[in-house]
């Protein structure tokens, strides 16, 4: 036992102690000194830099109306490291060497902020309304993309430099400023200033926000660094978070005096329900994920697949760190090394067979998830699915009084379908169904099949004369091309049912809407079928141009 403490006690001298001088690199952050940078201030005060053999600049961003582009910074060389956003992956793509390391935030921070008397409600309103921004515009693919969602064109916004100063908003020079949902609202708060914020999520668009990225060159010339300074970063980030008073203290004293403490605990707290640390890794990304971000950001007019951003994504088992250092030693101590060496690949081999049974238990459970979530025969959503989103639309319009439509549809005379060709034909005409109904619906509409032959559409920021118009579009759609089912030699003509509800200031709780989308279904289908019906709070069904009362 005294043996192997002394090659213990000899190890910790010889392979960890520092044996050259620490090597210095510089981060560029996006913007100025705060709560925003927490992780990285926690790694360099606590020493975590300073055991990866790091000497650690962090540079500040915005002061004074200044912007530097992180992304320009690292690809030049002027800093080593960077922070930005889900546009990274666009600058990758048209040629700029970059390879994104971790996303601090699992959703983007940055958001619209307009305020509440400028009567602007949706990103519509904002059309040809003056928008400040940050400029590269990649910098803002996050805002810009719901525009693209929703068909307007970029040559229709009116977009303004920003100056990083929230006082022409108030001033009611610019309508709409690019700002963060841990920042500016805050302070927005303090002076008594009714706002809104126009977040990209509800348009579907839900990006990582605070990638910390680096070079190509950095990465093929110092796999080590890399490494090294992604986990001294992410040891920082939970430090930063499980003790955000500390943090709080040490940021009010050396990084931002000028910051109040409720600003930073604003901050910090809305930084925690974006990252969510309880339950997801700090700095976790999904290939998959960035696949999409990708795909919605080029409009999907690149081919782009894995191999592709395979590049783009850091992996760390495909850069394991070599031992050059740690060879140096050798001829002191080349028993003790080789000892190690076993060890080490002992070690290394069970953290990789722990590692693969973590993921395969982590497939299994994303594929049991998938199969709770999921209509097996449609691939749809179920019914407890839609119901979650229908919750979580009601509680935005309770919040942020943005309105939503639901529309119930039911296949009519389904029940002759399967007594005349068989329960295979029923099934083939309800995936046929189901994938005409994808189709043809916008993409921040939620569709589920929520039981037989019926079916439910959450049309999210819709008037009901607009749900209308777009349900008797869904219409046309089912009805004016016959079904061709396996094995008949006629096409099938088939029809549906529509019912259509929207939310009202007086609804108690979700489920208010969807009955009514229910009764006017019912009343669809008594009426002779195949026809759309609007419900009203009066009980009647008539066309409306606004929610009923």
């Amino acid at each position: 036992m005294v043996g192997l403490r002394w090659i213990a006690l000899l190890f910790a001298f010889v392979f960890i102690h520092p044996t050259v001088a620490a090597e210095r690199v510089v981060v560029q952050l996006k913007w100025v000194n705060q709560f925003q940078f927490a992780g990285y201030y926690a790694a360099l005060e606590k020493g975590y830099y300073k055991a990866a053999g790091l000497d650690v600049v962090l540079r500040p961003n915005g002061y004074n109306g200044s912007f530097v582009s992180p992304v320009d910074a690292v690809v030049s060389g002027n800093a080593q490291y960077g922070i930005s956003n889900s546009g990274l992956v666009l600058d990758y793509l048209n040629g700029k060497p970059v390879v994104v390391l971790a996303a601090t935030l699992q959703h983007s921070a940055v958001t619209w902020i307009v305020l509440e008397k400028s009567g602007i409600r949706t990103i519509h309103d904002m059309v040809k309304k003056r928008l400040m921004t940050v400029f590269p515009l990649s910098e803002s693919l996050e805002l810009l993309e719901p525009f693209r969602a929703e068909g307007i064109s970029p040559q229709k916004l009116n977009l303004v430099q920003t100056g990083f100063d929230l006082q022409p908003l108030i001033d009611g020079k610019v309508d709409a400023y690019d700002g963060y949902v841990t920042n500016e609202p805050f302070l927005l708060e303090q002076k008594g200033i009714p706002y809104r914020l126009i977040d990209p999520r509800t348009y579907g668009i839900d990006f990582y926000g605070d990638v910390l990225f680096t070079s190509q060159s950095e990465l093929r010339k110092h796999p080590e660094r890399v490494a090294a300074f992604r986990k001294a970063s992410m040891d920082g980030w939970r430090y930063a978070m499980a003790h955000p008073e500390e943090i709080i203290d040490l940021i009010m004293r050396k990084y931002a005096p000028q910051k109040t403490r409720e600003h930073l605990r604003f901050e910090a707290k809305a930084m925690w329900s974006l990252m969510q640390p309880d339950i997801i890794e700090i700095g976790h990304m999904n290939p998959g994920r960035w696949l999409r971000i990708a795909e919605v950001m080029t409009e999907h007019n690149r081919l782009i697949d894995d191999k592709m951003l395979s590049p783009f994504i850091y992996n760390a088992e495909d850069y394991q760190p070599v031992l050059v250092r740690y060879f140096r030693i050798a001829t002191l101590a080349s028993i003790i090394a080789l000892l190690l060496a076993a060890i080490a690949t002992w070690v290394y081999r069970i953290n990789r067979r722990l590692t693969r049974e973590i993921e395969a238990r982590q497939a299994a459970e994303e594929q049991l998830r998938h199969l709770s979530e999921t209509d097996p025969l449609t691939g749809l959503a179920n019914r407890r699915v839609f119901d979650q989103y229908l919750q979580q639309e009601f509680q935005r319009f309770l919040r942020y009084h943005h309105p939503f439509s639901v529309v119930m549809v039911d296949i009519d005379w389904f029940k002759r379908i399967n007594d005349s060709y068989g329960h295979p034909a029923g099934d083939h005409v309800l995936n046929e169904f189901a994938w005409r109904l994808r189709d043809h619906i916008r993409q921040t509409d939620f569709l589920a099949r929520i039981g037989g032959e019926e079916f439910a559409i959450l049309m999210p920021e819709t008037y009901p004369l607009e749900a209308k118009k777009r349900t008797e579009h869904l219409q046309r759609i089912i009805a004016e091309r016959p079904f061709q089912l396996p094995e008949v030699q006629n096409p099938l003509g088939i029809t549906a049912s529509f019912g259509i509800s929207c939310v009202t200031e007086n609804d108690l709780n979700a489920e208010a809407s969807l009955g009514r989308a229910d009764h006017a279904l019912y009343k669809a289908k008594n009426s002779g079928r195949n026809k759309v019906e609007l419900f009203n709070a009066s009980g009647k069904l008539t066309l409306v141009t606004d929610c009923p009362d």
